[in-house]
């Protein structure tokens, strides 16, 4: 599923980055009222703080920014021709029942704040306009509304909401891309030729009546044909024949009143639920794990349908065998394989990623200038906040670009650690703060910050994916109390051998060697004591015996005779001891099983939930493993605590 991650992921975040918003209605060039005359010819901002009627616009250029202020509402009944691209930030009413050409070549947005409203009577829009809804929107037109050329609409955030339940008919049209996070309502939807349709894990679909899809469509949340809500005739789901590319996929709960007839390719990965309908299938469905309950109606197999997959299941509640009531396939090569069982709908789990890019900042400046170079091999660590404390998670390496990313992440606090190159030589640009420019987003030790990752806003969402934590490094004159030419960390059997060579030393008194897990808190192991004033090599070693399994950081803090100190850049070396361990079966239904080499090496097991509470936990050896039979299905983390204080954690789905 990664490569369709990115199909449906990418495209998101670039129109995103695209978007203008502000938190509030910046410095305005001119302020509005009604039948004022208002020229905004590039980078120009006009104010909306008052209730006002029609104005006179005339737009050209780019970066032009209308703002609607809260408490305020612009009523727009006049054509506007817009020679330029403007943002019309609404964080008031917008009444939008004018027709509009926009001609400028570049997109144009209507952006709704959360709190804000946008109503328009529009019987068809498109041609370079795209609106991000994270309020409320409404159709009041009572006929057909067609979205139309490149026309895209972005329902982002839990509190975004499209109401579309006056118009008898909405139709998606050629090159229209929808995505939704929060609400959308509709009497009647056709997907006629949608290039990309999504809705997210958050969003739910109520259609009143009538769904006909023959657009790409992939629903990763909750669609519904109510059948009665808005309306009570013509309720069915039809999936049309469009070819490759115009597929329904379905990863979550959908649950239709009516008939289903499907006519075109489908993938059922989730669950589609027929209620008070009939399923007809003229077309091969496909998918993994997925499901299609009907509960009170006739199902039938015949044209050139099937139902074949990876651990599908069926299931005709009114049927004796629950099997499908006819099985017609006029195709002898289409195979029909699955399982007639009942299944109870479980949505798809939605991910969030952090990562992006490590460079060279030549002039030290913390700012990505030109012709400053992609650092590349970079090594770069994810820790996790679990049970009160900071857990490696996984390390990435940036790639040729200098870019790195760490995907498939649940919602929760994280952070990363940027491990320099050994040699010394390399050091980290501290975050700048004379500028807005923070290009460079860690300490001098390479930790950035916290990062919160929410899973319930959209795809390309800061919130979600973070892709803005950035480390510049450059090659210098060390800073250090002492000319550290080398340090080194490096595996011995279970043992780590420390080295480190000084060229000169002036007024040095000792090295304390400290030793971190997390990268965030350091204990120190030992104390050596330095040469004190030497102008030749000088070479130094420590081994630490005890070593924890897993991730091990070390640095050197070099003390000098005034009590001035500074640390060396950070080595990494992974032990793999005797106390390997393996968890299994992942997914898990009834029983979480170990494979501990030596339990006498592990102090604490804990089994905790997404909030980090402890459902199970014991200090003996699980040779039985963990009762989870009884545990709401979803996603847990299994937690290990070491004799030596170290901790992992492992993540393992419950699934009934």
């Amino acid at each position: 599923m990664k490569k369709l991650f990115y199909l449906w992921f990418l495209p998101a975040i670039i129109l995103l980055l695209a978007n203008q918003t502000f938190a509030q209605c910046p410095a305005a060039d001119f302020t509005a009222v009604t039948g004022g005359n208002y020229n905004l010819n590039g980078n120009k901002t006009l104010a909306i703080t008052s209730s006002i009627g029609d104005i006179n616009i005339n737009v050209s250029g780019t970066g032009n920014v209308i703002c609607i202020a809260n408490g305020a509402s612009w009523t727009k009944t006049n054509g506007t021709n817009f020679d330029g691209s403007v943002s019309i930030n609404v964080y008031g009413t917008f009444t939008y029942n004018s027709s509009d050409n926009f001609n400028g070549g570049n997109t144009s947005y209507i952006n709704v704040q959360e709190g804000g409203f946008l109503n328009t009577n529009t019987s068809g829009i498109g041609s370079n306009l795209l609106i991000n809804n994270q309020g409320t929107t409404t159709f009041t037109n009572t006929g057909t509304i067609q979205f139309r050329d490149s026309f895209s609409f972005y329902n982002m955030g839990a509190k975004s909401k499209l109401v579309a339940t006056a118009p008898s008919m909405i139709v998606f049209g050629t090159n229209n891309v929808i995505e939704n996070s929060g609400v959308m309502e509709f009497s009647s939807l056709e997907n006629a030729d949608a290039k990309r349709f999504k809705n997210e894990a958050s969003g739910v679909i109520n259609i009143s009546r009538y769904f006909y899809n023959h657009g790409a469509i992939l629903n990763d949340g909750e669609i519904n044909t109510l059948c009665g809500s808005f309306g009570s005739s013509a309720c069915q789901f039809i999936i049309g024949d469009k070819g490759p590319g115009k597929e329904f996929q379905n990863n979550g709960c959908m649950n239709v009143t009516g008939d289903v007839n499907i006519r075109g390719a489908a993938f059922i990965n989730g669950t589609l639920t027929i209620s008070n309908g009939n399923l007809t299938i003229d077309k091969k469905i496909s998918g993994n794990n997925g499901s299609i309950i009907v509960t009170n109606g006739v199902s039938t197999i015949s044209s050139d349908g099937g139902y074949s997959g990876t651990n599908m299941k069926f299931w005709d509640e009114n049927t004796g065998n629950h099997d499908f009531d006819q099985k017609n396939n006029n195709n002898p090569g289409v195979t029909t394989v699955y399982s007639v069982e009942k299944r109870t709908c479980v949505k798809a789990e939605v991910f969030g990623s952090i990562g992006d890019y490590v460079w060279f900042d030549k002039n030290k400046d913390g700012i990505q200038n030109n012709g400053e170079l992609p650092a590349t091999g970079v090594k770069v660590q994810l820790y996790e906040y679990v049970s009160g404390s900071w857990t490696q998670v996984i390390t990435a390496v940036t790639d040729s670009y200098g870019k790195y990313l760490f995907d498939e992440l649940t919602s929760g606090k994280y952070k990363v650690t940027f491990i320099l190159p050994s040699g010394g030589k390399y050091f980290f640009t501290l975050k700048n703060a004379t500028t807005s420019d923070l290009d460079s987003d860690v300490d001098m030790e390479g930790n950035s910050g916290e990062i919160t990752i929410d899973t319930s806003f959209p795809a390309g969402n800061v919130n979600r994916d973070n892709l803005t934590v950035d480390a510049g490094m450059y090659e210098g004159t060390t800073p250090l109390p002492v000319t550290l030419i080398s340090f080194n960390a490096d595996k011995e059997n279970e043992t780590v051998q420390l080295q480190w060579i000084t060229s000169a030393e002036t007024n040095s008194e000792s090295f304390d060697i400290e030793n971190s897990l997390t990268g965030k808190t350091w204990q120190k192991l030992d104390n050596v004591v330095a040469a004190g004033e030497s102008s030749t090599k000088t070479t130094y070693a420590y081994v630490d015996k005890n070593p924890s399994n897993g991730e091990n950081l070390y640095r050197l803090k070099m003390i000098d005779k005034d009590g001035t100190f500074a640390y060396s850049s950070i080595r990494s070396v992974t032990i793999e001891t005797g106390s390997q361990v393996t968890i299994y079966p992942n997914p898990v239904s009834e029983r979480i099983l170990f494979k501990v080499n030596d339990w006498s090496k592990i102090g604490k097991v804990q089994l905790l939930d997404l909030n980090g509470r402890a459902v199970y936990q014991s200090i003996k050896a699980l040779v039985d493993g963990i009762d989870v039979k009884n545990l709401p299905a979803g996603l847990y983390a299994v937690s290990l605590t070491g004799t030596n204080g170290s901790t992992n954690s492992y993540k393992v789905l419950i699934a009934k």
